[in-house]
C-alpha cells in the first residue's frame, strides 16, 4: 500500500537494509505515481511490518480513494523479492488541494528520445561521470532531483536511472559501440527543444586518440525524436497556448519532430515575430536521402556524391504556427508550378503584385521573366521576410539570372517591398471608389496571393467581405491575371468544397473564367491546388496553348543564366499541359454540392453517346465538368470547333 496526501507526504519509507534492486523498483513506481497524480516523493526509512509497505487509515480522513488494479511493489520479506498484487488495496491521495489553474495537473507532457554515436568509450563506461551529466543537465533547467542511481551492464556500459520533481530520464550506454541512447519524460508544458543542444554539450564527449598517429575519430552525431505526451486536447491543454496549440503541435511534430525517418534534425531557429511563430529546420529525410550519401557527398573522393552534392543536402523547412510552408526540396516545384502558369496566360505581363510570399522564392520566378518591369511584394511580417534571407538565402537568389541588378531577389531594381497588411493595401488603392486614391498605383496585369489558404479561418473572413475580392478585381488591366494557391487538393471522400465561397466570390465580381489545377510535388506530403482566375474570357485561348507554342513562348520570356543552367527546374510546357484540365475529383466535388442539372445531363448523354453544349456550358465561369469534356478548341477564335466530344 503508498498512500500520499496533499501531494507532499512521503509515498514510502524503506528499510535501508534492503538490496539495492529492490529500492530501485520502488523509486521506479514512485517516480511513475508522481507523474500520474503531479506529486513529488522521496524515499525515507521504515520500520520493517512484515516487509510490507502500510496502509495508514489516520491519513484517510477527508481523502479520494481510487482503485489501483494493476500496481505492483515489491513484497519485502526476507526470504524474497516477490511482488505482491493490489488489487484489493487503494491509492490514496487528496484532489481537493488541487490548484484549478495549475497548469501541471493538465494530461501534458513531453519526451524527448535522443541517441547519440561516435562518443568517447570511457565515458560511457564511468557510473561518475555518467551521474554528473545527468544532475548536470536537469539541475540546469531547475529539475531537482529525488532519486538517482546507475547500474553496471555486464561490465560493459551501465543504465541509469533519475527521477525528478516533474522529470524522469532513463540513459543506456554502450562503450564498445560509442552509443548512447537517452529518454526524458517531462511533465511540464514547454517543448524539450531547447534540451538538445545542452544534452549534446554534455553526453556528445568526442574520442579522444590514444596515439598522434591515430586516424581522427568521426564527430559524435546525434538523432533525436520529440513526443507530445498524453490526450492533450481532450484535458484542455489547448487554453494553455495562444492560438489553440503549443509552438510545437501541428505540422511540425507530426512530420518532423516525432519523425524517427528524419535524421541529422536541427532547428536553425525559433523566432516568435509580432504576428506568428516560426521555425526553420533542417533534416535529412531517409524515405528519400540517406546520411552516408551526404557524408560521402562531403567528401573529395570523385564519388557520385562529391561530385553532386547538391543532390544530397540535408533538407530546409519553414513552418509558420507549426505548419509547414515550404522546403528545399519542394519549393522550386511550388513556386515555378504557382508563378509561370498565371505569367503565361498574360499575353505581355509587365507589372505584378505579390501578396505574402516572405520566402522571396515568388519574387524570384517572377522576375525571371524578361517582359517585367516592375514587381510589388506585400507582406504584414517584415521580421518574418528578414529571417528568410537569413536562413534560406536559397529562394530568394537572383544572383545567376541575368538581367537581374542584385544578388538577392529583394534588392532587385525591378522590385518595391512592402511591409503591411497586403489585404488593407489592395482595399486602399482599388477598392470600389478609391481607384484615384492613389494615381501612381497603376494596374497590374498579374496578381499573385501566396498567402494564407482560403481555408483559414482569418482569411475566409476577408472573403466574406467582398471589399478585398473588389480591389482585386479593379487592381487588374483587361486581360488581368489572379492566381492563389488554394490548400489541399479535394479528394473523392473529402466532403464539401471548402473554397466554394472563395470561387463564387471571384465569379460574382466579375471574373469570367477560372481554372483549378493541382500540383503534387510540392513537398507537402499531398497535392497541392491553385486557383487562376481570368478578367476577360478572351485570355482562355492563352491558357490553352498547346504544347509546342507555350515551350516557344516559354523560350521567348525566360531569362537565361550566367551558369548556363536552365532558369527553370521543373516548368516546361508538358507540365502547363497537365494543369489545363481540372482533375476529375474536381468535376465530382462540383457536380456533388448541389443537384445540377447540367451534370445530370452529362452522365445521360455519355450513355447515349451524344452531347449539347449548350447544356453542359451553364456561363459559370468556374465549370470543370465543361472544361474536361471539349475534345476541339479553337485557340485563335476561342470557340469550340466540333459537338463531338471524347470523356476524360
Amino acid at each position: 500500500m503508498v498512500n500520499a496526501r496533499h501531494c507532499k507526504n512521503d509515498i514510502a519509507d524503506v528499510d535501508p537494509q534492503l538490496h539495492f534492486p529492490r529500492v530501485a523498483v520502488i523509486s521506479t513506481v514512485c517516480g511513475v505515481i508522481s507523474f500520474v497524480f503531479g506529486c513529488g516523493v522521496r524515499i525515507v526509512n521504515l520500520p520493517r511490518d512484515k516487509g510490507k509497505l502500510p496502509i495508514q487509515p489516520d491519513r484517510l480522513e477527508n481523502m479520494h480513494q481510487v482503485p489501483l488494479q494493476q500496481l505492483r511493489v515489491l513484497n519485502l520479506t526476507d526470504e524474497s523479492a516477490n511482488y505482491t498484487s493490489l488489487s484489493e488495496s487503494w491509492f490514496v491521495f487528496d484532489a481537493s488541494d488541487r490548484d484549478e489553474d495549475d497548469e501541471s495537473a493538465a494530461g501534458i507532457g513531453n519526451q524527448l528520445l535522443v541517441d547519440i554515436k561516435n562518443v568517447n568509450s570511457n565515458f560511457l563506461n564511468s557510473e561518475e561521470r555518467l551521474k554528473k551529466a545527468m544532475i548536470a543537465l536537469l539541475a540546469e533547467n531547475d529539475f531537482e532531483p529525488v532519486s538517482y542511481y546507475c547500474r553496471s551492464r555486464n561490465h560493459a556500459g551501465y543504465s541509469c536511472h533519475g527521477h525528478f520533481d516533474e522529470a524522469v530520464m532513463n540513459l543506456y550506454t554502450f562503450p564498445f559501440n560509442g552509443v548512447i541512447s537517452l529518454d526524458l519524460l517531462t511533465r511540464d508544458e514547454e517543448d524539450l527543444i531547447s534540451f538538445l543542444e545542452k544534452i549534446e554539450g554534455v553526453f556528445a564527449i568526442p574520442e579522444e586518440k590514444i596515439h598522434q598517429l591515430d586516424e581522427d575519430y568521426p564527430p559524435p552525431q546525434m538523432t533525436w525524436t520529440h513526443k507530445l505526451r498524453n490526450f492533450r486536447h481532450e484535458f484542455g491543454v489547448e487554453d494553455y497556448h495562444e492560438g489553440g496549440k503549443s509552438v510545437v503541435e501541428g505540422e511540425l511534430t507530426q512530420d518532423i519532430l516525432s519523425q524517427p525517418g528524419f535524421e541529422m534534425k536541427k532547428q536553425l531557429a525559433f523566432v516568435e515575430t509580432k504576428y506568428q511563430n516560426v521555425h526553420f529546420y533542417e533534416a535529412i529525410n531517409t524515405r528519400f536521402r540517406s546520411v552516408a550519401s551526404y557524408e560521402k557527398s562531403l567528401s573529395k573522393d570523385g564519388s557520385y556524391e562529391s561530385l553532386h552534392p547538391e543532390l544530397f543536402r540535408q533538407d530546409k523547412i519553414v513552418f509558420l504556427d507549426g505548419d509547414s510552408q515550404s522546403s528545399l526540396y519542394g519549393e522550386a516545384v511550388y513556386h515555378e508550378g504557382l508563378v509561370h502558369a498565371a505569367m503565361l496566360t498574360h499575353p505581355n505581363p509587365k507589372r505584378v503584385a505579390i501578396i505574402g510570399g516572405g520566402e522571396g522564392a515568388t519574387l524570384r520566378e517572377v522576375l525571371k521573366h524578361k517582359t517585367v518591369q516592375e514587381v510589388v511584394m506585400i507582406d504584414i511580417d517584415g521580421e518574418f521576410v528578414q529571417l528568410c534571407r537569413k536562413y534560406l538565402p536559397e529562394w530568394s537568389d537572383c544572383s545567376d539570372l541575368v538581367g537581374s541588378t542584385a544578388p538577392s531577389c529583394f534588392d532587385d531594381d525591378r522590385a518595391r517591398v512592402y511591409f503591411e497588411d497586403a489585404f488593407q493595401w489592395f482595399i486602399d488603392r482599388f477598392a470600389a471608389g478609391k481607384r484615384h486614391a492613389d494615381p501612381e498605383e497603376d494596374f497590374f496585369d498579374v496578381i499573385i496571393m501566396d498567402a494564407c489558404d482560403p481555408t483559414n479561418d482569418f482569411v475566409t473572413k476577408l472573403y466574406v467581405d467582398s471589399t478585398f475580392v473588389w480591389s482585386i478585381y479593379n487592381g487588374l488591366s483587361e486581360s488581368g491575371v489572379f492566381v492563389a494557391q488554394i490548400g489541399r487538393s479535394s479528394s473523392h471522400t473529402g466532403g464539401i468544397d471548402e473554397t466554394k465561397m472563395f470561387k463564387n466570390m471571384f465569379e460574382e465580381v466579375g471574373f469570367e473564367s477560372m481554372h483549378i489545377y493541382d500540383e503534387g510535388h510540392s513537398g507537402f506530403y499531398e497535392p497541392w491546388s491553385h486557383l487562376v482566375a481570368l478578367k476577360s474570357a478572351a485570355s482562355r485561348k492563352l491558357w490553352y496553348r498547346n504544347s509546342a507554342q507555350t515551350e516557344i513562348e516559354i523560350q521567348k520570356r525566360i531569362s537565361t543564366t550566367y551558369s548556363g543552367k536552365p532558369a527553370l527546374l521543373y516548368f516546361d510546357a508538358s507540365v502547363m499541359s497537365s494543369y489545363q484540365l481540372p482533375d476529375k475529383v474536381h468535376e465530382d466535388v462540383y457536380c456533388r454540392l448541389q443537384e445540377r442539372r447540367e451534370c445530370k445531363a452529362a452522365w445521360e448523354m455519355i450513355k447515349n453517346h451524344t452531347i449539347d453544349v449548350e447544356i453542359i456550358n451553364t456561363g459559370h465561369a468556374f465549370n470543370p465538368l465543361y472544361e474536361r469534356n471539349i475534345l476541339h478548341y479553337e485557340p485563335n477564335e476561342g470557340s469550340i470547333q466540333s459537338r463531338v466530344f471524347v470523356w476524360l
